[in-house]
């Protein structure tokens, strides 16, 4: 060990760099630490939603599970809206405004929620059985809210972004002629 030499204190050691973990669920850039994100909902925003001029929530917040689910889709024909940034994202404000909810939206990662088709059958860890528990969770929410849930898993957004696409324009047009349905029986 070398020794300090008289009237310079103690030697300065450079500290080992740490290797930055990937995590999915925490990045530096967030304006909003409540809510659990990754950069897969960002990427599907930027080129599923705002290119296709979809408007939407990020990060809805479901109150009464406090839970947040990733997108709420907002019916066509809806304007008027505030709108913010979060993660970077320019989305319809949830707070402060009513807006008409057509269908809401969850990116599912395939190895933490477990898709099948990379999972196989292997045993889940405790991250994943966490993950399926509020799944079901927010299944249940959106059933009891009669609000149709549309999951997409990470496997289709990276290997069949048409059917992904599609999915998208049947669940918008159910949301709108349910939009206009509602419209009419308030007349």
């Amino acid at each position: 060990m070398k020794q300090p030499i008289k009237g310079q204190g103690k030697i300065k050691r450079k500290k080992p760099k740490l290797q930055k973990k990937w995590t999915p669920f925490t990045s530096t850039n967030h304006s909003n630490q409540e809510y659990g994100t990754s950069q897969l909902e960002r990427d599907f925003a930027h080129n599923f939603l705002e290119k296709n001029g979809i408007k939407f929530i990020y990060q809805f917040e479901a109150k009464e599970i406090k839970r947040y689910f990733d997108f709420a889709i907002i019916s066509n024909g809806i304007g008027g809206l505030i709108m913010e940034e979060k993660d970077g994202l320019k989305s319809v404000r949830q707070q402060g405004q009513e807006s008409y909810i057509s269908f809401l939206l969850e990116v599912d990662g395939s190895y933490y929620h477990s898709d099948p088709r990379v999972i196989g059958e292997k045993k889940l860890n405790s991250m994943q059985k966490h993950s399926q528990f509020v799944d079901k969770l927010k299944d249940q929410y959106a059933a009891m809210h009669c609000v149709p849930l549309l999951r997409v898993w990470e496997y289709d957004i990276r290997h069949n972004p048409d059917l992904v696409l599609e999915n998208l324009r049947k669940y918008i047009a159910f949301g709108d002629k349910k939009r206009k349905i509602n419209e009419k029986r308030k007349k």
